[in-house]
């Protein structure tokens, strides 16, 4: 006789959970746009459920900094996306994958397999990247770089970056508009990280990876403005 215990533990997943995925989603995609005012009961209408869900989800939201109570008035505001937020984002980036490299590349603890995978994660991407390749690369970028950051082996490094996650991949898809012309040096910059990581070449694979971020930054930065400018921020 089987025992019922042998059943693997299933995911329980509430309502909330499903809202909250859903506008978070939504958030990250830009469907609900930088600055954009939402109540629980417009979004209850939306969504097709009751506003208990929706309010539990948008508390979990507030705590990820995705969207913002108003100080005035009912509702809540959509994080905006502007240049101060683009600064911290990738300040703390370049304060904590860095961390991941050295434990990675540490001479006294050798990962190989680890060492290996990262060092071929983009083998499969050429230049060039077809548009409808896009999504694809996006949630490859996404993996390497937390890879990257969960080799650091500190649980406190990866929940920080875990809670901002989803602001890095709202950057990713806000520029995803503006990215057709940059992808390829972006694509250019991952496997020069990934040939020193091969390399076990830890300044090398340091300075790609940083110059990576700041390229990244300088990109997103232009192309908020060019958002500003044409009235769509």
């Amino acid at each position: 006789m089987r025992d019922p215990l042998a059943i693997p533990p299933q995911r329980v997943v509430s309502l909330t959970d499903r809202v909250f995925e859903a506008l978070e989603d939504a958030v990250v995609r830009g469907e609900l746009k930088p600055g954009e005012i939402v109540t629980d009961q417009n979004l209850g209408d939306r969504l097709g459920v009751s506003r208990t869900p929706v309010r539990e989800a948008l508390q979990r939201l507030a705590a990820s900094g995705l969207i913002n109570a108003r100080e005035r008035g009912t509702g809540w505001q959509i994080a905006r996306f502007d240049e101060h937020d683009l600064r911290e984002l990738f300040e703390l980036r370049r304060a904590l994958e860095p961390i991941g490299l050295r434990r990675l590349l540490n001479r006294d603890t050798p990962r190989t397999a680890v060492v290996y995978e990262l060092g071929r994660f983009f083998d499969d991407f050429h230049a060039p990247i077809e548009v409808e390749e896009y999504p694809r690369y996006f949630q490859r970028d996404n993996e390497f770089h937390k890879k990257i950051v969960a080799c650091s082996d500190n649980r406190r490094v990866i929940g920080v970056y875990g809670i901002v996650e989803r602001q890095i991949d709202r950057g990713r898809h806000f520029l995803s508009t503006g990215y057709q012309g940059r992808i390829e040096e972006n694509l250019a910059e991952h496997k020069r990280i990934t040939e020193a990581i091969a390399a076990r070449d830890l300044e090398s694979a340091t300075d790609a990876l940083l110059h990576h971020l700041h390229r990244g930054e300088e990109l997103m930065s232009e192309h908020i403005k060019k958002e500003r400018e044409a009235g769509r921020l």
